[in-house]
């Protein structure tokens, strides 16, 4: 496969993962009451407190909803770097298909590499945080959506590390 071609898929898949979380940046910001309300019923786990068996054991990982607001905007931070790091890659994969040099194809799987691990990193995260409040029990939704971010991740992780390349020389100092 041709360094440009190889490139050019890499863009396509990094542009596509960065535009989403950009997105969803973007829906964080402007529509702040739904998520504080989801990870108010997460952080409180009030959505427990109604069942007689389920989570009970669990009801002391709880935290006071008044965290929420501050969680929100620590994650939208995180996603604003990740998001940053994904659309540097992608451009650098631009710059990699445009050019067809093998050192820029280097430097943009590097770059892509860092950025997706980042991007596995916030899943795995939320996936783990979410464990800790038990909402695979009443929000199970949401931690499916997580689980296949992280499977998402995994494999542009693992499709982006692949990007065939010619080692650089290695240079006697």
């Amino acid at each position: 496969m041709s360094t440009r071609i190889s490139a050019l898929s890499r863009l396509v898949l990094l542009t596509g993962l960065a535009l989403w979380l950009s997105i969803a940046v973007f829906n964080n910001l402007t529509d702040p009451g739904t998520n504080r309300q989801l990870l108010g019923h997460m952080l409180s786990m009030d959505l427990l407190r109604g069942e007689p068996v389920l989570g009970n054991g669990l009801a002391w990982h709880a935290w006071p909803v008044d965290h929420v607001p501050t969680l929100l905007y620590a994650v939208a931070a995180v996603q604003v770097t990740v998001a940053s790091a994904l659309w540097l890659a992608a451009l650098l994969f631009a710059r990699a298909s445009w050019s067809g040099k093998q050192r820029q194809l280097r430097q943009a799987r590097s770059a892509g590499v860092l950025a997706l691990s980042g991007f596995l990193l916030l899943w795995l995260w939320f996936a783990c945080g979410g464990l800790w409040f038990g909402y695979w029990i009443k929000q199970g939704a949401v931690q499916s959506v997580h689980l296949t971010m992280i499977l998402i991740a995994l494999g542009a992780l693992l499709y982006v590390q692949s990007a065939p390349v010619a080692e650089a020389p290695l240079h006697n100092a």
